[in-house]
């Protein structure tokens, strides 16, 4: 899950002639979005206790 994968799921849709598809594939690269920024999130979180 990565950020590079969001971004390719998100050209896809927007190359897509099928509405459906587009929808699809923008929810693929949001639900990428959502679990880097979270995993950002924990690591920023552990390196802040760790200091």
């Amino acid at each position: 899950m990565s950020l590079s994968s969001a971004k390719n799921y998100a050209l896809r849709a927007a190359r897509s002639q099928d509405e459906k598809e587009a929808i699809e594939l923008l929810s693929k690269a949001i639900l990428e979005l959502a679990t880097s920024i979270e995993a950002t999130d924990a690591k920023l979180k552990r390196m802040n206790k760790s200091t």
